[in-house]
């Protein structure tokens, strides 16, 4: 009798443990890299310092599966540009674009009010060009650029939208699988996320805290960035964050990263 009290004591202890295991496993499925644009440089100085002649930049956006719904990183170009010959024309280039964001979504069985997170890098108009999709959808920004007020351009959030204002790092779903970085200097609340997959290990993704790989190898930004010290500051933190989670960075405008990367509906995990 002892020895089944015993037994049944031993079994009951494992299915506990295993069910603490399986609630503190991280929830996250899957990685989706959307195409959302490309942008034609007058200069390519202006984003990379020391470089010369015209340039170009790309322009992606990620989707994230969680057991606790889905994320979406930055919107890119506006939809409408696909429909317009010859782009649209910005202070630094052109903006053209081959492809919707909510055809994207469609492809992979989605509805933009399918997205429980919108999650923003910062509120330049090649990162929320698709931001009105997602009139419902809860924004993950940080408090300082929700607060914010461009000197050129109009104000991105609208106060009917749900927000999360974040006040620093934070961690999305509780388990650590998706957490907001936060690396201020291109603009006041810029940030980046730090995503950990499964299998394809630790993604750190840039947003604007980093344009380029050259800008990355050579610890420099772009001059016209709002606080260049901070931004500065803010790759220090990066490089931290990529040796602590032994990560990969993508820099999400960097034209060489493109052949790199497998676009939807192919997926990470």
């Amino acid at each position: 009798m002892k020895r089944l009290c015993a037994l049944l004591a031993m079994l009951m202890l494992a299915a506990v443990q295993s069910a603490s295991a399986q609630q503190s496993k991280p929830g996250i499925e899957r990685l989706y890299v959307l195409y959302c644009g490309d942008i034609s440089l007058n200069d390519a100085s202006s984003f990379t310092p020391g470089a010369s002649g015209p340039g170009a930049l790309a322009v992606n956006c990620y989707l994230i599966k969680h057991a606790q719904g889905w994320l979406l990183w930055d919107t890119g170009l506006p939809d409408a540009i696909v429909d317009m010959p010859n782009g649209q024309k910005s202070a630094a280039g052109v903006w053209t674009s081959k492809k919707t964001l909510a055809s994207q979504l469609a492809e992979l069985g989605l509805k933009p009010s399918d997205i429980r997170y919108l999650a923003l890098s910062h509120q330049h108009g090649d990162h929320v060009g698709n931001l009105d999709l997602f009139p419902n959808t809860t924004l993950l920004v940080q408090k300082a650029e929700y607060e914010w007020v461009p000197p050129v351009g109009p104000r991105r959030f609208k106060p009917e939208q749900p927000v999360v204002k974040a006040e620093g790092d934070h961690d999305v779903f509780g388990d650590g699988s998706v957490v907001l970085i936060s690396t201020p200097g291109h603009t006041p609340g810029h940030q980046c996320l730090l995503v950990r997959l499964p299998k394809t290990g630790a993604l750190l993704l840039s947003g604007d805290a980093v344009h380029t790989k050259a800008n990355w190898d050579s610890h420099r930004v772009p001059q016209r960035n709002l606080n260049v010290p901070q931004s500065l500051a803010s790759l220090d933190r990066m490089a931290a964050v990529l040796k602590e989670h032994d990560g990969q960075l993508w820099i999400a405008h960097e034209p060489s990263e493109v052949a790199q990367r497998k676009y939807a509906p192919a997926y990470y995990e």
